[in-house]
C-alpha cells in the first residue's frame, strides 16, 4: 500500500484540535522522499508541530516543546519499522529511527528542559493486541532515559497500558480514522487522557474507546 492524503485535509486536523504529530512511521515515504519533504512543509505551514522527522538528522531528533498554563511538554518521535532508507542523515531529510542511540541521547537531553517528555514510538506487530519483546525493550528504554510517557502505534488494534517505574506506557492506541472495517479490533481505537499535575507529574490516566463507524467517523466513550 502507498498512502497519501490531499493537503486541503489539514485545516481539518488543525479544527479538531490537533497540534503536534510523529511523521516517524513506515509510510512517511511511500510517494518518495520529496513527497516527504513537502508534506514538512505543509505541516510546517498550517502550523502543526511535527516530531520524529526534519531536514536532517538534528531536526529529526529535535525535541518540539508545547507550554500549557507554565508546563513545558516535549515530544519526540522514532519507527523501529522504517523505512531504513527515509533514515534522516546529517545531509538528507528523514525520519528518526528507533535503533539509533541518538534518539535516547535526545530523550535524556530532554528530561532537562521540560517537564514531562513524550516519546512516541511506530513499533510492534499489526493485529497482535498484546505487545512483543521489542516493544518492551524499545518503550522501558526510553523511560529509563527520561521520558514520563511512552505512546505507541503502528498495529492497527489497541494494546495494554503499563506502569513502568514512574513512566507510563502505551504500547498501541490502535486505529483513530481508517477504513480497516474487516473486524471489531480494527475499527476500535484509543484516546488516552492523562492529567498533570503543576509541575507536570503524571497524576492518573482514563482510556477513552474510539469506536469508527462506517463512514470512519470516530465516536469517543469512557471506558
Amino acid at each position: 500500500y502507498s498512502f497519501r492524503m490531499s493537503p486541503d485535509a489539514l485545516p481539518a486536523l488543525t479544527e479538531a484540535g490537533f497540534d503536534v504529530l510523529s511523521v516517524a512511521n513506515n509510510h512517511a515515504g511511500d510517494w518518495g522522499r520529496e513527497a516527504f519533504t513537502d508534506t514538512l512543509t505543509k505541516l510546517s505551514d498550517s502550523q502543526i508541530v511535527f516530531v520524529g522527522g526534519g531536514l536532517n538528522i538534528n531536526e529529526a531528533n529535535a525535541l518540539k516543546i508545547i507550554e500549557r498554563e507554565g508546563i513545558r511538554v516535549g515530544f519526540l518521535a522514532a519507527s523501529d519499522v522504517g523505512p531504513e532508507w527515509l533514515r534522516a542523515t546529517e545531509k538528507t531529510s528523514g525520519i528518526a529511527l528507533a535503533n539509533d542511540d541518538k534518539f535516547y541521547e535526545a530523550i535524556t537531553k530532554a528530561k532537562n528542559e521540560v517537564d514531562l517528555v513524550v516519546a512516541s514510538f511506530h513499533f510492534g506487530d499489526e493485529y497482535q493486541t498484546k505487545s512483543n519483546t521489542r516493544q518492551q525493550t524499545l518503550a522501558r528504554r526510553a523511560i529509563d532515559a527520561g521520558a514520563n510517557l511512552v505512546i505507541g502505534h503502528h498495529p492497527h488494534v489497541r494494546q495494554e497500558i503499563e506502569k513502568y517505574k514512574a513512566g507510563l506506557i502505551a504500547y498501541s492506541l490502535g486505529n483513530f480514522v481508517f477504513d480497516q472495517n474487516f473486524s471489531e479490533e480494527t475499527m476500535t481505537g484509543l484516546a488516552l487522557e492523562v492529567a498533570l499535575n503543576k509541575s507536570g507529574k503524571i497524576l492518573d490516566f482514563e482510556e477513552h474507546v474510539v469506536e469508527i463507524n462506517q463512514d470512519y467517523h470516530p465516536n469517543i466513550t469512557s471506558l
